[in-house]
């Protein structure tokens, strides 16, 4: 019975040691990825900007994307895919972020 109870014990400190390793790990990670939403955040506030102005000032956007239109109409689809994947990326990003934002409030 002392075997099995000193393999046990083994095996806990074994596991606990890998726990202290992933949780090391995880929080280099997460400080990786802090470092990314801070600059993700520069750029959706400088897109924000943008955006406020193009609604104060519909006309001037209108005439921004029309030049668009007319200088570059070979663009305006790539334009749009990139639009596009850049929004669903920007939603998983938001998702992945008010995960770790409510794990770490409860913690």
């Amino acid at each position: 019975m002392g075997n099995h109870q000193e393999k046990l014990a083994l095996r806990r400190q074994a596991l606990l040691l890998k726990i202290q390793a992933q949780r090391s790990l995880l929080g280099m990670h997460c400080s990786e990825v802090r470092e990314s939403m801070s600059v993700a955040q520069s750029i959706v506030g400088f897109i924000g900007k943008v955006g406020n102005n193009a609604r104060r000032r519909p006309l001037l956007g209108g005439l921004a994307l029309g030049a668009v239109l007319i200088l570059k109409p070979r663009r305006v689809l790539a334009m749009a895919q990139t639009a596009l994947m850049g929004w669903q990326i920007w939603n998983t990003v938001a998702d992945m972020r008010k995960r770790m934002q409510k794990s770490t409030d409860q913690s």
